[in-house]
């Protein structure tokens, strides 16, 4: 069990009590506490001496995917599981992932995740709970992986049970810079051939950071960018770029995040160039990229915020977009509710 912990005093409890209650009685859990300031570093470390299977790390202030890289190292079990410190876990949640493990021979075990989002004054709740299923060849599980992309299920390093060796194989470490797991996951699902889907289990509650304005807008985006690069390298070294379903779901989520960034930028809630030309130079730069073309001219979005910016993307129409995007902004206040959960996790 890897985990990275900042100020994470009021969810801290919960979390380690639902590790410590599993059925499955040998899990090792590893927390690195990433330069807290309030009582998490005190609830660590009392945590940790009345259980052994608790071990602690304090660190400065750091990123959480640096953090979960020193976990990683310091790691011993065969197998690895990635928690938040506001996430809980049922409690046979991992002898079922460890279960499909020995029945089905998987490499990558993927559990359901519920998300309970918090943005301003709304809550939004999300899940991935995709029917159970076994994929027991390489070719089975590449030629359907598009529709647990497109569920949010697959990117997202938790809720998912890893075999610790084939990480070291691959070399698969958490990118800092990006600020999510999708590059470590990629790494990992580079070669996987057996992969087994279960049930639900992994639940999490979450307070999103304000994203408003042009600040939030550019982080936004440098995150979509990312994460669509990392989906698409995979893609291609599956040779799965000529797949309509694959493609599909990669131009369709990308509009649906950059809708979302649009509406960030147009907010005026950020610091930093939000008004005025400020906000139409950053719009333009948003809608008129060749991913963002591509994207409008291909994609079906479920998001009714993309919907509404197809015309003005495709277009390249940056005052009608603006307009679109206040208007939305007036009738709904957070993220957007047809959205996956590895937009967030």
């Amino acid at each position: 069990m890897l985990m990275c912990a900042r100020n994470a005093e009021k969810t801290l409890r919960r979390a380690l009590d639902s590790i410590q209650n599993q059925t499955l009685r040998n899990v090792e859990t590893v927390v690195v506490d990433a330069g807290s300031t309030d009582g998490t570093a005190r609830a660590l470390d009392v945590a940790s001496e009345r259980d052994i299977r608790v071990r602690v790390e304090h660190v400065p202030e750091c990123p959480r995917e640096e953090a979960l890289n020193l976990a990683l190292a310091d790691a011993r079990g065969d197998y690895l599981f990635v928690m938040d410190p506001d996430a809980w876990i049922e409690s046979t949640y991992l002898q079922k992932l460890v279960d499909a493990v020995a029945v089905y021979h998987a490499e990558l075990v993927v559990g359901g995740v519920s998300a309970e989002v918090v943005s301003g004054r709304r809550t939004v709740e999300m899940e991935c709970d995709d029917e159970d299923t076994r994929y027991l060849t390489q070719h089975d599980f590449r030629a359907d992986a598009w529709r647990h992309f497109a569920s949010g299920r697959l990117m997202p390093a938790t809720g998912k049970l890893f075999v610790r060796e084939r990480v070291a194989s691959e070399r698969c470490r958490f990118d800092a810079q990006s600020g999510n797991d999708h590059s470590f996951v990629a790494d990992y699902l580079r070669r996987v051939e057996r992969v087994a889907f279960v049930g639900r289990g992994y639940r999490v509650s979450r307070e999103l950071p304000n994203l408003g304005g042009a600040d939030g807008a550019r982080e936004l985006f440098a995150r979509l960018n990312a994460g669509y690069d990392d989906v698409h390298d995979l893609l291609s070294g599956w040779d799965m770029l000529g797949d309509p379903a694959s493609m599909d779901m990669l131009t369709s989520r990308y509009l649906e995040m950059l809708a979302l960034c649009v509406e960030c930028a147009c907010s005026g809630s950020g610091q930093g160039g939000d008004k005025g030309d400020g906000v139409r130079e950053l719009v333009r730069k948003l809608i008129s990229s060749e991913r963002a073309q591509l994207a409008a001219s291909v994609a079906k979005p479920r998001d009714g915020a993309a919907k509404a910016l197809v015309g003005p993307i495709k277009t390249q129409n940056v005052q009608m977009a603006i307009v679109q995007a206040r208007l939305l902004n007036v009738l709904r206040r957070g993220a957007p509710s047809t959205l996956t959960p590895d937009a967030f996790l």
